[in-house]
């Protein structure tokens, strides 16, 4: 923003799976205010809501007679949106300028308590994959990316998959690879393929979040690993991953290339004997979705069904 020495507060889910997400990757930033707010980030989590308003057991407390005791609340729906609701305050909660009593965010939204505290919602952006001479002596890394090299994303598929069966924790796995990226090289070179290889992955990095292992796996193929997340949860990052790699802009000598991925989700399943069931599951509908064309998702008919009904018809 153009005057970041006045940015105060933000909320920041870093899981980034809101079906309400922007198309576009996100990461966190923090808005002016003119209010009393400290200089903080919130995180927000499953299972936990955060409470604003004047009284000192508020997450977010206010000190200013204008705002009620108890304000807003924002919290997280069973299907993964972030919500925001006023709690019957004095002066409201308004959201881009328009009062609310209750309303889903979306990622870069201002949220006014009122009279004149803001706050501004972001989905939690992994740090962008730094530099491969930073990785050069890091045998976990990828050296053209930055990110985890393909044994990492194993070793940690290996420990998640049994200890998430032994606590009954949600585990994914979304593998994707750049689709017709052979065309790709043909056509420009290699030296530009590997330019979109950093890209995606940089791109990627946007939109998963902190807890998730992301790793080139072989090539043209990525993997991530991600935890404690429901099938809708799951459905809605892997459209949002899948966005995010569309629209975003890969530029050679000033001419867009157009690049698309396609995805495959794995889920752990009670009948799974080993992590490799696990990412034999991911691989193979990683598979059907090559086969079915550019630009789609596959997975369990379940995960289908959730995308369907968010009005994706990019579905393998």
């Amino acid at each position: 923003m153009a005057q970041e020495d006045q940015d105060k507060t933000v909320l920041v889910d870093d899981r980034a799976t809101s079906g309400s997400a922007s198309d576009r990757p996100a990461a966190p930033s923090r808005a002016p205010s003119a209010g009393s707010l400290p200089d903080a980030v919130y995180w927000l989590s499953d299972g936990k809501e955060l409470a604003i308003g004047r009284a000192p057991d508020n997450d977010v407390c206010i000190p200013d007679q204008g705002v009620s005791q108890h304000h807003a609340r924002v919290g997280v729906t069973a299907e993964g949106a972030i919500f925001i609701e006023d709690l019957g305050s004095t002066n409201g909660t308004y959201v881009n300028g328009e009062k609310i009593t209750r309303q889903t965010l979306r990622d870069g939204d201002k949220v006014l308590i009122r009279p004149h505290h803001v706050l501004k919602f972001r989905y939690q952006a992994n740090p962008a994959p730094e530099t491969a001479d930073s990785h050069a002596a890091d045998a976990t890394r990828d050296a053209l990316t930055g990110l985890y090299a393909r044994h990492y994303l194993l070793m940690q598929m290996d420990e998640g998959f049994f200890r998430a069966r032994a606590q009954n924790e949600n585990l994914a796995l979304l593998m994707f690879e750049v689709d017709q990226f052979k065309k790709v090289t043909e056509t420009h070179g290699p030296a530009v393929g590997e330019m979109v290889l950093r890209e995606v992955a940089k791109v990627v990095s946007s939109v998963l979040g902190r807890e998730d292992v992301f790793a080139r796996h072989e090539n043209h193929i990525f993997g991530a690993l991600l935890r404690n997340r429901a099938d809708a949860a799951a459905a809605v990052l892997a459209q949002r991953v899948r966005r995010s790699v569309k629209y975003h802009p890969f530029l050679h000598n000033a001419e867009r290339i157009y690049i698309t991925v396609s995805l495959g989700i794995g889920f752990l399943a009670r009948n799974m004997k080993s992590p490799m069931d696990f990412l034999s599951e991911t691989l193979s509908n990683l598979a059907k979705a090559r086969r079915a064309g550019r630009d789609t998702i596959n997975g369990s008919h379940s995960l289908r069904d959730i995308v369907r009904q968010s009005a994706d018809k990019n579905v393998a």
